[in-house]
């Protein structure tokens, strides 16, 4: 017979019991022999369990005749407890940030190094007379170290016939075992602890799983039900907005509303009316903008340095303060898209404003910098700017200030923005060595793409063609098997622990990026078909939009279902990466930058439309 002590019940997910226990008191008027396994949960309301002395005696007795027991988070304090378990704790319970999980040694179940991760709660301590199974400690890579762990995670002690078995973590009982990734490895290690300490234990079943086999009007139907059920909008009208994520590790609805996130959501509510003929999605696209006009993210004051830019976030500053390219240009972009759609005149001058204070800050090459300050502009002036050679060299950010200045062309015939597109264009293919990544070479040129896609549409360039399919070459060498295109050329693989990093080290970690890379190409390579017509770049969008209708999510939780994280392991086909962003991290799930952008891409082929058209 096995007990099990957990007042929080989520150990009955995982643990094979005949007897539950929600005191731990309750033991005193037991028959421990009886019993060939004793699992308790030590972790009660963020506090590590403390143990009566006459319980551990009792326990202690189990042991010595043989019985197997299981503690986890349980208070190690003091001598008995200590010795009981072979761990002594330090400190009291800690919260894991970027702390990860490593195999201590090689089994025919795992090999040592390779590395886990989980969320919640751990001590920290040492042990004595144990082995140790699993170990803590903060390790850069993404899936295998020869690093050794720095705390312990799972230990084994022998004591007379029995053992006992401690976690410092928070492991069967974890509230949230959805963290508990990768889920194949975890599921290995509970292969593990089920044949060579025979605990009881069920696999873990993962909570985000991907579709699979789902057609195209499926994967869109899911993912407007996710915008609708999901709690990303805080009025189902969208008059209030969108948020822009939900959490990559507390799987939450972050309420932060950025102009960025705003647009590519109301980009995906039109399309998504065309598509569907249901005008109540245009009228979303419209109470979404309308909200960013009526909310004063827009600097509209003619007099002031930063007229016509937009607030990357809710700032409680009335004017821009840091004016990211790629924000205000995805503003605008949208913006003069649907005036030429709707004829709405609000967003032809709203869109013009930031079309032309972006060209009066862009340079002689036709290039910017990342972000503009405020300050800058109202100690140096536009001219500045002008003037400079300072620019990012980022496709990242100077891409889509192309292509907005294309749709800005489209709207008045000013020539300037188009020369000034073009001439960008060509410094940035000229200057191929100097290109700067954020993340990845991949993810820098799937945004390189879109430019030159709508670049190549309106001139025709012979240069610009050429450009177009060197930058398609270098993603398709490393387009997956499966469809997605593979994280490749980190720029600063030790970059770790900060904003803004890969969710992958090194080249060859099957990791597949749904925020940066797969999200954007979905539709800047159908742009791309749609200039040149090439039936082999066709293939490429169709190979790239099976895999991601695959991989969308699928699960009981609201949050997720119906979306996509940012990163996908394509070997193992689930959703794991590196842990090092602490910004936006492996598993979130934007609002506009992954899920708006991946059904924008998928909605534009079904209409067999073009941003352009």
């Amino acid at each position: 017979m096995i007990a099990l002590v957990d007042k929080s019940m989520y150990m009955k997910r995982v643990v094979s019991y005949t007897h539950y226990f929600s005191d731990i008191n309750l033991l005193l008027k037991e028959n421990l022999h009886q019993y060939s396994v004793i699992f308790i949960n030590g972790y009660d309301n963020g506090n590590p369990m403390k143990v009566s002395y006459d319980i551990l005696e009792k326990l202690w007795d189990f042991i010595d005749y043989g019985g197997i027991l299981y503690g986890e988070l349980i208070n190690c304090e003091d001598f008995p407890s200590s010795r009981l378990f072979g761990f002594k704790q330090d400190f009291t319970v800690t919260n894991r940030r970027l702390e990860k999980l490593v195999i201590s040694h090689d089994t025919q179940y795992c090999k040592k190094g390779q590395l886990l991760e989980w969320q919640g709660a751990f001590l920290t301590g040492f042990t004595f007379d144990t082995e140790r199974l699993l170990d803590i400690g903060h390790f850069k890579e993404t899936h295998q170290t020869s690093d050794e762990g720095q705390y312990p995670g799972i230990i084994v002690k022998k004591h007379g016939k029995g053992k006992t078995i401690f976690s410092t973590f928070s492991f069967l009982g974890n509230e949230q075992n959805w963290t508990l990734r990768p889920n194949w490895l975890w599921n290995a290690v509970v292969k593990w602890l089920q044949m060579e300490y025979h605990l009881p234990l069920q696999s873990i079943q993962p909570i985000i799983q991907k579709r699979e086999k789902s057609d195209t009007k499926q994967t869109i139907d899911n993912g407007m039900d996710w915008f609708l059920k999901s709690g990303i909008l805080p009025k189902e009208d969208g008059s209030l907005g969108v948020y822009e994520n939900i959490h990559s590790i507390r799987s939450d609805v972050s309420k932060d509303r950025r102009p960025d996130c705003h647009s590519h959501t109301a980009l995906l509510f039109y399309l998504y009316g065309e598509y569907a003929k249901d005008p109540e999605w245009t009228e979303r696209s419209h109470r979404l903008l309308n909200y960013l006009f009526k909310a004063g993210y827009q600097d509209t004051d003619p007099n002031s340095a930063t007229y016509g830019f937009w607030k990357w976030f809710q700032s409680p500053k009335s004017k821009p303060e840091q004016i990211f390219t790629d924000d205000n240009s995805w503003v605008t972009l949208v913006l003069l898209y649907l005036y030429r759609k709707t004829g709405q005149t609000i967003y032809k001058e709203r869109g013009l404003l930031t079309a032309y204070a972006l060209l009066n800050t862009q340079n002689k090459n036709g290039l910017r910098p990342e972000c503009i300050r405020e300050q800058e502009l109202i100690e140096k002036g536009p001219a500045y700017f002008q003037n400079s050679i300072i620019a990012s060299m980022n496709p990242h950010f100077e891409a889509i200030a192309h292509v907005a200045f294309i749709q800005a062309y489209y709207v008045t015939k000013d020539e300037k923005f188009l020369e000034t597109a073009f001439k960008g264009t060509l410094t940035m293919l000229d200057n191929k060595s100097d290109l700067k990544f954020m993340y990845s070479k991949t993810a820098g040129y799937s945004r390189f793409l879109l430019s030159l896609a709508d670049m190549y549409a309106v001139t025709k360039s012979d240069t610009i063609l050429e450009g177009l399919y060197e930058v398609l070459d270098y993603l398709t060498e490393n387009q997956h098997k499966q469809g997605g295109i593979e994280e490749s050329d980190n720029p600063d693989p030790e970059r770790y622990g900060t904003e803004d990093t890969g969710v992958f080290r090194m080249n060859g970690e099957g990791i597949a990026d749904q925020l940066y890379t797969n999200n954007f190409l979905l539709m800047n390579v159908w742009e791309a078909w749609k200039a040149t017509g090439d039936t082999k770049i066709k293939k490429i969008h169709e190979k790239l939009a099976h895999f991601l209708s695959n991989i969308q999510i699928t699960s009981q939780r609201k949050e997720f279902d119906g979306g996509w994280m940012r990163s996908y392991h394509l070997d193992s086909g689930e959703y794991f990466g590196n842990n090092g962003d602490t910004g936006w991290g492996a598993y979130v799930i934007e609002s506009g930058w992954t899920n708006a952008i991946i059904l924008s891409g998928l909605i534009l082929k079904e209409l067999d439309q073009s941003l352009l058209d």
